[in-house]
C-alpha cells in the first residue's frame, strides 16, 4: 500500500510537470498545493479501490493479465473519484482535465510496473530456492519437446516451469499449424510440424516427448510413440482438458497406454441438449456395475440428475460403483440408490421401474461373452432378449420418457448366439416404440470397448505381466474399437434422439488384433516374437474374422449430431411378430428347453445357422457376407434385415 501511494505521488508530480510545462520544484509544489483537499481525499480513496479490485490479494509470482485489468479498473475508478473530489473541493479555476488524464495513464503504468517488478523478483527468488535445494538438478533435467503449441501445451509448459524439482527443460514445441511456426511460447520456440520429431530423435536432441494434443489420429500417434520407444526416448501424455475439468484427472503426465494410441477425433457431446434430458431428472441404469454402466453413471452424475438408480445383479459391483460415485460427487450422495435385481426377473423389473418412476432408462445389462453364450443359450435369451423386453415393457407401462438400449456390431449378420440375441433386442426396442407411443425408444450400436471386462486389452495386459505369450485367435482377425468414455458419449448423444431410431458411431477403420498385440508388446519395452512370443489359438465358436457395422439392406444416414449416424432399412419386422417371438422364447425358458431355444433362434435369425455352417467349412471372409434373405420368412424374422 505504501509503495502504491509513492507511485501515485510520483505520477501526480509528473502529470503536473507535463500540464504546467515546468520542472521547477517550487512551481510544482505550489500548483499541487492548490489541490491539497482533493489529493487527501484521493489518498484515502485509492487504497480502497485497490483493495476492492483485490490488488493486495494477488500472488505476485503468478501476476498475469488478470492483475493488469485489475490495475486499470482500480485506477479508473480512483481517477473518477478524484475528478469528483476536484469539482467539490478545489477552486474551479484549478480544475485541469488534461492533468488528470495524464495522471490516470501514469498511475496505471507505475502501479502496474511495480507489480511486474515484484513478479520478476519473486520468480528469481523461487528459482534461486529451487536451485539451492538440489545442487545438480539442472544437470538431471531431461530435455523435453512438447507436441502441441496450443492452450493445452502452454498450460503444460507453465506447470513444468513451476515444478520445484525442475524435472524437464523444454527445448521446443512442435505443432502442425503453420501460423505457429517460429513463434515463441514464453522463451521456447515452435520449431516446426509434428513430423519434425523424427529429425530430433535421429539427432538425439530430446530425452522425453510430452504429448499435449487431442486432435491427431491414433495411427499417427502410434508411429510417434513407437519411434520414441525405438530410440529409448520416454513418451508421456497429458490427460484431456475435459477430463480435468470434469474432475476425472489433474494436470499431470501419464505413461502412454494402448487406449491413447487408438484414440480418434474426440466426439463432442452436445451437453446442453443432453443436459435437458438428464439434469434434474430421475435416471435408471441397468447393468450399472459393468464397464459401460459404470462410466455412464459417472457422466450422468456430472450432469446433475435428481436421482440415479444403480440397477444390477451383482451386489459387490453395485456397491463399488456407489462408493466411487459418492466419493467423486459428494454433493449427490443422497441421490444415489442401489437396486439389486436381474433384468430377467419380469416382476422385479416392473416393480423397480414403477416404484422409482425414472424419466430415462439406460439399458446396458447384457451377457456379452461370445464363446460362453454359445454354451448357455437359455441364459443368453433370458438375460438379453427377455431382459430387454421386460425393461422396455416396464418403461412404457410406467410412463418413462425415454429408454436407450446398448447394442453391438455383433448384431449385424450374427454368427453367434450373443449376436443373434442382441439383434432381437434391437427389434424389440423398435417394436415397443409402436406399443407405447408416449415413451421414446432408441438403440445405440457400436463396436468393441477398450479395457472393458472381458475385452482383449486386459487379457493382453495380464499375459504381458506373466511374460507372455500373447494369444491371438487368427492372424487376420479385425475389430472396431472405441474407448469407454467415447462409447458413453455416444449413448448420451443418442438419448436426445427420436423414437424408434438406431444410432451408429463413426468408428473409423477396424484394427487388426495382431497389430494391437504387437503395439502393446512394444509399449511395454519389448520386441514382438523376440522377447514376447505371439501364438494363434484359432477362432472360437461364434467368432468371425471381421465384424460389420450394418447389414447389406441397411443404409447409413447422416444425423445432426457430430460423428453419429442413423441406421435405417426399408422394411422392419412387424411389432406383433416380434412380440410373438418373445412369447415363444419365454416358453422355451420356462421349459428349460435349450435345444429347442437354439433351433428357434436359428429359425428366426437365418444368418445364424448359415454363418455357423460357413465357419465350420470355410474362411468367413471368402465371398459376400451372409445376410437374412429377402423373403416372406425373412420379413417375419427380421424384416429383410
Amino acid at each position: 500500500m505504501a509503495a502504491d501511494l509513492v507511485a501515485l505521488a510520483v505520477a501526480m508530480v509528473l502529470a503536473a510537470a507535463v500540464h504546467y510545462s515546468t520542472l521547477s520544484l517550487g512551481e510544482l509544489v505550489y500548483s499541487i498545493r492548490q489541490h491539497a483537499l482533493s489529493l487527501i481525499a484521493a489518498a484515502a480513496l485509492y487504497p480502497a479501490c485497490f483493495h476492492l479490485f483485490r490488488l493486495y490479494r494477488y500472488a505476485w509470482r503468478f501476476a498475469s493479465l488478470e492483475t493488469l485489468w485489475s490495475v486499470i479498473g482500480a485506477n479508473t475508478v480512483g481517477v473518477v473519484g478524484l475528478v469528483i473530489a476536484e469539482l467539490m473541493l478545489s477552486p474551479p479555476a484549478m480544475f485541469a482535465p488534461s492533468m488528470l488524464f495524464v495522471f490516470w495513464l501514469l498511475s496505471i503504468v507505475l502501479v502496474g510496473a511495480m507489480r511486474v517488478a515484484l513478479r520478476v523478483l519473486n520468480i528469481r527468488r523461487f528459482e534461486a530456492a529451487r536451485n539451492g535445494h538440489g545442487g545438480d538438478q539442472d544437470a538431471r533435467a531431461r530435455r523435453a519437446v512438447i507436441l502441441g503449441a496450443g492452450g493445452h501445451g502452454a498450460r503444460l509448459y507453465a506447470a513444468l516451469q513451476e515444478d520445484p524439482d525442475h524435472q524437464y527443460e523444454v527445448v521446443a514445441f512442435l505443432d502442425d499449424d503453420p501460423a505457429k511456426h517460429d513463434t515463441f511460447i514464453r522463451n521456447v520456440r515452435v520449431v516446426g510440424p509434428l513430423d519434425h520429431l523424427y529429425h530430433m530423435l535421429a539427432n538425439h536432441a530430446v530425452d522425453e516427448v510430452l504429448v499435449a494434443i487431442t486432435r491427431v489420429g491414433g495411427a499417427r500417434i502410434r508411429d510417434f510413440v513407437l519411434a520414441c520407444r525405438a530410440q529409448g526416448v520416454g513418451v508421456k501424455i497429458v490427460p484431456g482438458l475435459n477430463a480435468m475439468l470434469n474432475g476425472r484427472a489433474q494436470l499431470r503426465l501419464e505413461e502412454f497406454s494402448v487406449e491413447d494410441l487408438l484414440r480418434r477425433q474426440p466426439v463432442n457431446t452436445d451437453l446442453a441438449e443432453v443436459g435437458s434430458c438428464i439434469t434434474s431428472r430421475r435416471v435408471l441404469v441397468t447393468g450399472a456395475g459393468g464397464s459401460i454402466g459404470t462410466e455412464l453413471c459417472r457422466q450422468v452424475s456430472a450432469l446433475g440428475p435428481a436421482a440415479l438408480y444403480l440397477f444390477g445383479h451383482g451386489e459387490h459391483s453395485i456397491h463399488r460403483v456407489h462408493t466411487e460415485l459418492c466419493a467423486n460427487f459428494p454433493e449427490l450422495a443422497d441421490r444415489y440408490h442401489m437396486v439389486i435385481g436381474s433384468v430377467g426377473d419380469e416382476r422385479r423389473v416392473h416393480q423397480v421401474v414403477r416404484d422409482r418412476a425414472p424419466h430415462i432408462v439406460f439399458h446396458t445389462a447384457a451377457h456379452k461373452h461370445v464363446p460362453i453364450m454359445e454354451q448357455n443359450v437359455l441364459e443368453a435369451i433370458k438375460n438379453n432378449v427377455l431382459g430387454t423386453y421386460h425393461v422396455a415393457d416396464a418403461c412404457g407401462a410406467a410412463g418413462a420418457e425415454r429408454m436407450v438400449l446398448i447394442s453391438t456390431d455383433k448384431a449385424v449378420s450374427p454368427s453367434s448366439v450373443m449376436g443373434a440375441t442382441k439383434w432381437l433386442c434391437e427389434e424389440i426396442v423398435r417394436a415397443m416404440s409402436s406399443r407405447y407411443e408416449g415413451t421414446t425408444y432408441l438403440a445405440v450400436r457400436f463396436g468393441n470397448v477398450l479395457d472393458s471386462r472381458g475385452s482383449v486389452v486386459p487379457v493382453f495386459r495380464e499375459q504381458l505381466r506373466r511374460g507372455g505369450p500373447l494369444t491371438v485367435t487368427h492372424p487376420d482377425v479385425t475389430r472396431y474399437f472405441m474407448t469407454i468414455r467415447e462409447a458413453v458419449q455416444l449413448v448420451l448423444q443418442a438419448a436426445a434422439g427420436e423414437s424408434g431410431e438406431l444410432y451408429l458411431l463413426d468408428m473409423g477403420e477396424p484394427v487388426r488384433i495382431l497389430d494391437l498385440a504387437r503395439d502393446m508388446i512394444r509399449l511395454s519395452g519389448f520386441e514382438p516374437d523376440v522377447d514376447i512370443p505371439i501364438t494363434f489359438t484359432g477362432l472360437r465358436p461364434g467368432e468371425k474374422l471381421d465384424e460389420r457395422l450394418v447389414w447389406d439392406e441397411e443404409e447409413i444416414v447422416a444425423s445432426e449430431r457430430e460423428r453419429l449416424s442413423l441406421v435405417r432399412r426399408e422394411q422392419y419386422t412387424p411389432p406383433e411378430q416380434v412380440f410373438e417371438m418373445v412369447r415363444r422364447f419365454q416358453e422355451y425358458v420356462v421349459k428349460c428347453d435349450e435345444a429347442g431355444a437354439r433351433r428357434y433362434l436359428e429359425e428366426v435369425v437365418p444368418s445364424l445357422a448359415e454363418e455357423l455352417e460357413d465357419t465350420a467349412t470355410a474362411d468367413p471372409r471368402q465371398g459376400k457376407p451372409r445376410l437374412l434373405p429377402s423373403s416372406p420368412r425373412a420379413d417375419v424374422a427380421g424384416g429383410g434385415g
